[in-house]
């Protein structure tokens, strides 16, 4: 396990777990003055550890969601009960997370835990997030990441997995449209952010190289 600073307002928490393979997940705390958000809560065995880490850092004001899949879920009823914060996602992915329907690429519906308990990312709350949020529609319906402006890092999800130098797709099992997953994946030449940080693999600096390979690689 490895808890990081990787720019002055965001820190990263890594661990590796087994999700039916060893797969390396990062979450991540962003400060905005004395609050601080939780940007996914990965697994629900060390939810513990995020609670103190997010404690250390200030006062809990929020989960946000990049989507709902169970290692970036699986800790958020623990966290939301012990921190009585709300949780957020994309209206387009709430339904999922809810359990009012399965994904698409899946027969059942998901059981996370706060069914009935994530609330949609209104404009209004957004206004009042240090982050912007971008619909990268593929992995899953209502996939999306967030751009810390100031410090110009962008936490991606599960749009990508990464290594120090290159991107690669999400695992294809799990991803309703890798092809559309791919085309969202151009946003980072909009942002042009100086840190990409996935949620499983390590932070890589954004050059205008990245997005064309993987894509003539990938598509």
């Amino acid at each position: 396990m490895e808890f990081v600073q990787i720019s002055s307002h965001i820190y990263k928490l890594t661990y590796k777990t087994i999700v039916g393979i060893p797969v390396k997940i990062n979450t991540w705390y962003v400060l905005d003055g004395e609050n601080v958000h939780i940007i996914d809560t990965g697994m629900k065995a060390y939810a513990h550890t995020q609670l103190n880490i997010v404690k250390s850092l200030g006062i809990p004001k929020s989960i946000l969601l990049t989507h709902g899949h169970l290692d970036h879920i699986n800790g958020a009823k623990y966290l939301r009960d012990n921190l009585n914060i709300p949780i957020y996602a994309h209206e387009i992915e709430t339904p999922f997370i809810n359990g009012e329907k399965p994904y698409p690429n899946k027969a059942e519906k998901e059981t996370t835990g706060v069914e009935h308990q994530v609330e949609s990312l209104s404009d209004n709350i957004i206004k009042k997030l240090p982050l912007d949020v971008y619909l990268t529609p593929g992995h899953t319906p209502g996939h999306v990441i967030y751009h810390h402006k100031d410090d110009n890092v962008l936490l991606t999800g599960d749009l990508f997995f990464s290594n120090a130098e290159s991107l690669h797709p999400p695992i294809r099992k799990f991803t309703v449209d890798m092809g559309e997953n791919i085309n969202s994946g151009r946003i980072i030449d909009e942002i042009k952010p100086s840190i990409i940080s996935s949620s499983h693999g390590e932070d890589v600096k954004y050059n205008c190289d990245l997005y064309p390979i993987y894509k003539f690689i990938y598509e």
